[in-house]
């Protein structure tokens, strides 16, 4: 069946609204004539016959699957998404057919063994366009898609406890993120047909690392630039928004002496006239820990609260609702300083224009600042305190969705268990110790299998009464004793 029919009568065939159709074989039921019926309401006697006699069957093949069993694909296909195994429309044909085989039920119109064809999957996804729809989808390591419940329920009990009678604007998230010098790609208009379309525009893998830190009440705080550098110059300040600070590290990138002087030049000033309890909200990483800068911080009870190993991309408001809209207002910015004389010409942003650009970021990002930053901390289920916003991200295992076709759960559940942990019945093979081959240079080696390669005799090939025989060896003998 094409994705979109088309009749090939002249008359096409015309859908008559249901309610009128039934207000018509109501009026037949209370003593109306079909005739005097089909020419009040101008519809043919054919329908209201049809629709007299009982329920009438839709134009077109009769569906493959029931509406419950419909249904039950779609639920699972919304967990498969959710526990981060997203699938494909040719996945989902897959995956039909495996239920299909487990019923014993033949479809005359899939073809290859009751494989179901792509218009399939369209008119599928076309049917459940209110629950469904294909996106591209962002990848995550399965570090962070092993986050448990358990480990969520623990950080969020704690986390109870120690947001006790602190108010929001005492919560301050950090995290830093690097702004990079490529702009990324655009869409344009091309010769259709053309292989590689191509935007000339100098570009660079580099990239300034940058400390981002916002309230519980949506208040963002002045950035703290870490240029890569071992001096700092004064031209590298300059345009920069008001409050920011720079520093330099030998790598680029936050060190504790660089976490260190951000707490003590930004979240304490920050901290210094509100009263009560502070609590600093951040990602567990070394560079972050020093007992001494604890102590700095209990001085002004400020208090440190990490948050579980690989979940920021639940957990951490900055990541959840800030960093992406300020990534896309970057490569903006990038672009249209890419176009001007001097952008032109650089491959990555100087150290004294960054500044000025990262003003502009932040001047554009301050429409929409307050609330995305809140966004981030509902979601988060911060502020307000929701753990439920967080933990209904996490699925449970082996959630179910009510009534079920077993056969149908299974064919996921088997789709499942094979992306997540692979074919367990494949053997692998047993790890070596492995040999240095005696190749001169400038010369090739022959390949061996694993066999074979155990079976060389290394200290034969290495003895040295071996190398003055090798003089008098031909290639492949001496290809065989290597």
């Amino acid at each position: 069946m094409p994705r979109t029919y088309k009749s090939k009568t002249t008359k096409p065939y015309k859908k008559h609204n249901p309610e009128t159709i039934q207000e018509a074989i109501d009026a037949i039921n209370g003593g109306l004539t079909f005739r005097q019926a089909s020419a009040r309401y101008r519809i043919p006697l054919g329908v209201l016959s049809r629709h007299k006699n009982g329920p009438v069957r839709k134009q077109g093949l009769p569906p493959v699957f029931s509406e419950e069993e419909e249904k039950i694909i779609v639920s699972h296909l919304e967990t498969c998404a959710k526990w981060g195994y997203p699938l494909t429309p040719f996945e989902l044909r897959l995956i039909i057919k495996r239920y299909l085989v487990k019923q014993k039920r033949t479809v005359k119109q899939f073809k290859n063994g009751n494989l179901p064809g792509k218009d399939f999957s369209y008119s599928f996804l076309k049917r459940h366009r209110d629950v469904l729809a294909q996106r591209l989808c962002e990848n995550i390591k399965r570090s962070r898609a092993a986050v448990s419940r358990t480990t969520g329920g623990s950080y969020f009990a704690n986390l109870e406890e120690e947001l006790v009678g602190v108010p929001a604007c005492n919560i301050l998230n950090y995290d830093e993120t690097n702004l990079s010098d490529d702009p990324g790609k655009k869409c344009a208009i091309f010769k259709r047909g053309m292989k590689h379309p191509v935007n000339v525009v100098n570009t660079s893998k580099s990239s300034t690392s940058v400390m981002f830190a916002v309230t519980g009440d949506g208040v963002l705080q002045a950035p703290y630039v870490v240029y890569k550098s071992a001096h700092l110059y004064d031209s590298w300040t300059e345009g920069a928004p008001s409050g920011t600070r720079c520093n330099r590290s030998k790598s680029g990138w936050f060190d504790l002496t660089c976490f260190a002087d951000w707490v003590k030049t930004v979240a304490i000033p920050y901290f210094r006239n509100k009263s009560g309890k502070k609590i600093l909200l951040g990602d567990n990483l070394s560079s972050h820990v020093d007992l001494e800068l604890i102590e700095l911080c209990k001085q002004y009870d400020v208090h440190f609260i990490y948050l579980p190993p690989n979940s920021t991309h639940l957990t951490q408001p900055l990541d959840v609702a800030f960093f992406r809209p300020l990534k896309i207002l970057w490569r903006k910015i990038l672009e249209e300083w890419k176009q001007t004389a001097s952008g032109s010409k650089a491959a990555s942003v100087p150290k004294d224009v960054f500044p000025r650009l990262l003003k502009k970021l932040i001047d554009a990002l301050k429409e929409n600042a307050e609330k995305n930053i809140k966004a981030g901390f509902r979601k988060c289920g911060i502020v307000p305190f929701n753990p439920e916003e967080v933990l209904k991200e996490i699925p449970f295992v082996g959630e179910e969705s009510g009534e079920q076709v077993a056969d149908l759960q299974s064919s996921f559940e088997e789709y499942l268990r094979e992306v997540s942990f692979g074919d367990q019945t494949e053997n692998t093979a047993e790890k070596r110790r492995k040999k240095k081959l005696q190749i001169p240079a400038g010369r090739s080696a022959p390949t061996m299998l694993a066999t074979e390669l155990s079976q060389v005799d290394s200290e034969d090939c290495d003895s040295p009464s071996s190398e003055i025989e090798h003089e008098n060896q031909s290639d492949d003998e001496l290809f065989r004793c290597r």
